[in-house]
């Protein structure tokens, strides 16, 4: 009898052993899809805002270069009128006509101009 509960206990051993235990995953197919979708629409979204700002970057850059244009033109402008005062000074173009023109000024055949 000792010997025949020996081989049960035997045998019950071996069979928990060869058992398998089916363990079920605690996330369903279902909850898995919808994690994979809210993924998937956050890297859209991630990827819509790094792409704003990488344009709102590009507009800022552009908006710099123009302004820096804009500023060197209007250097030039300041630079030409102060030119445009030097040249038309009355002493300058009084010179020019006597030095290198040779004509003459004669006060009764000035006529005076009003703007």
């Amino acid at each position: 009898m000792l010997a025949r509960k020996y081989q049960e206990q035997e045998q019950r051993q071996i069979q928990t052993k060869t058992r398998v235990r089916r363990v079920r995953n605690p996330i369903t197919v279902g909850e898995k899809a919808i994690a994979g979708l809210i993924t998937f629409i956050a890297f859209i979204v991630f990827g819509v805002i790094v792409h704003n700002y990488a344009t709102l970057y590009t507009v800022n850059q552009e908006a710099y270069q123009l302004q820096q244009t804009i500023n060197q033109q209007a250097q030039l402008n300041e630079g030409l009128t102060l030119q445009v005062v030097e040249l038309s000074a009355p002493d300058r173009i009084l010179h020019i006509a006597k030095e290198e023109l040779g004509m003459t000024l004669d006060d009764n055949k000035v006529k005076v101009v009003q703007n």
